[in-house]
């Protein structure tokens, strides 16, 4: 893979303590749960427009433990036959899903990510070998993100 999801869409994890110094308005420290929740997930990605101003998407997500990881799969067209069976050997593994993105870079060369949460740190073998079985998916990798910053494993 020449590039990667995090290539296009940024994300970091922070403790509830970052957050509540960036002065957020009340309402909206209310709806994002900084009472509930001790870790969130900051992602930006950037957009580019043909006619208006290019701008940048930005999502913060509360989650419940402190690691967060990508999958990210290519192939060479996003089915969602395929999105749903990626989804589900995630569920089935037990983790909690944050959200999911996708883009094709080129007219055979597309990309999708899965971002998910799991309390422990964990090795993903079982879980890249199941997506790689899976039909028209060209390979699998897995990206942790932490407080300290992103990584592949």
């Amino acid at each position: 893979m020449d590039k990667h999801i995090l290539d296009y869409f940024n994300g970091k994890l922070y403790h509830k303590e970052t957050i509540k110094n960036w002065q957020l308005p009340p309402f909206l420290e209310e709806q994002l749960g900084l009472d509930e929740y001790e870790y969130f997930f900051f992602t930006t990605s950037t957009e580019k427009e043909k006619h208006g101003n290019n701008h940048i998407h930005i999502s913060l997500f509360p989650i419940k433990y402190d690691l967060v990881y990508l999958l990210e799969v290519e192939t060479s067209t996003i089915l969602p036959k395929l999105l749903h069976e990626s989804l589900n050997l995630i569920k089935q593994a037990g983790k909690d899903i944050i959200t999911s993105t996708g883009f094709c870079s080129s007219e055979n060369l597309c990309y999708f990510g899965i971002f998910f949460s799991s309390k422990n740190v964990e090795q993903f073998d079982n879980l890249l070998d199941q997506i790689k079985k899976l039909e028209n998916v060209h390979d699998a990798l897995v990206f942790q993100y932490s407080c300290e910053g992103c990584k592949q494993i």
